[in-house]
């Protein structure tokens, strides 16, 4: 008895080991594990490491071409904007000849290159102030009508165009003697211009202070001694010398040869009719064989005075 009772112990204490096709049908159709890096294949192992030193490169390159490109780019929008600092002087219209400039291209073009280089702004296109540079070049040469300064598109070197003032006029003031352009502006002392010479010279009676780059004449007055002068010349009239004396709005004309001068009046816009007076009045002097010792007056419309 006891021996069976130990048997059937010993038996019941076994473990039950479960076959493995019994295991694989309880587990149902389950994917079997691999081990992918054991089943790798060895030639994947040993390519790899070449293959990505070779897209490493391949990437890099395509990469540095691009920043070639970029950088060319870069270098080259930075070259179109670079502006030169020594700008070239040109007339702003084709009747500027140059005779027409009161000084040498040469003092504008060292002028412009100082402003240019006054200033690291003035280095490229998009930041130079070409406004302020045409103003501070007609605010130091008086005798400039206007100026005007051009970048070109793919050039480096800025265009400045000048437009010389029309000198008309020179008047000898108690301070000195300045060139007076056709609005009766001071543009520079006589001196300055070897060709004032030959400008109309009035003497100044009446105290005038004048200085460059201020007004002097009104333009009324500048037009009224043109006309009487083209006038007069037109018959072969020339006149010596003019005169604006003290305390009045009056015009002195003394004539080449004669011993009297001529008194206009300037507060009168009709300076063609005041020289016709002038004209008829000494051809009927003339033909009476009269001559005034000092002055023939027409400063009254239509009447003419003579001492």
């Amino acid at each position: 008895m006891f021996g069976k009772k130990n048997k059937n112990v010993r038996r019941r204490l076994r473990p039950e080991v479960e076959s493995p096709a019994a295991g694989y049908r309880a587990s149902g159709r389950s994917e079997p594990v691999t081990n992918t890096a054991r089943h790798r294949p060895r030639s994947d192992q040993t390519e790899s490491p070449v293959r990505s030193a070779g897209e490493f490169w391949r990437f890099w390159a395509r990469r540095t071409g691009v920043l070639v490109l970029v950088l060319a780019i870069i270098v080259s929008v930075i070259n179109v904007l670079g502006v030169s600092p020594h700008a070239k002087i040109e007339p702003l219209t084709s009747s500027a000849a140059s005779s027409a400039f009161l000084r040498s291209r040469a003092d504008y073009q060292a002028a412009a290159d100082k402003l240019l280089a006054s200033s690291l702004w003035n280095r490229n296109k998009i930041t130079i102030d070409t406004a302020k540079i045409s103003q501070q070049m007609v605010a130091q040469f008086p005798e400039l009508a206007s100026a005007s300064v051009t970048l070109p598109l793919l050039a480096h070197r800025p265009i400045v165009y000048v437009q010389p003032a029309q000198a008309a006029l020179v008047v000898a003031a108690n301070n000195g003697a300045f060139v007076i352009d056709q609005n009766g502006r001071a543009l520079m002392p006589s001196s300055n211009l070897p060709t004032a010479r030959n400008l109309p010279q009035i003497v100044d009676q009446s105290g005038l202070q004048i200085s460059s780059g201020h007004q002097a004449l009104t333009s009324d007055d500048v037009t009224f001694v043109q006309t009487v002068l083209a006038e007069l010349a037109a018959k072969h009239v020339q006149v010596s010398s003019m005169v604006l004396p003290a305390a009045s709005r009056e015009l002195d004309a003394y004539i080449s040869g004669q011993p009297y001068f001529v008194k206009f009046n300037l507060a009168n816009d009709d300076a063609r009719q005041q020289a016709g007076t002038y004209l008829a009045t000494a051809t009927e002097l003339q033909r009476q064989h009269a001559t005034p010792a000092h002055y023939i007056d027409v400063r009254v419309d239509g009447r003419a005075y003579y001492q």
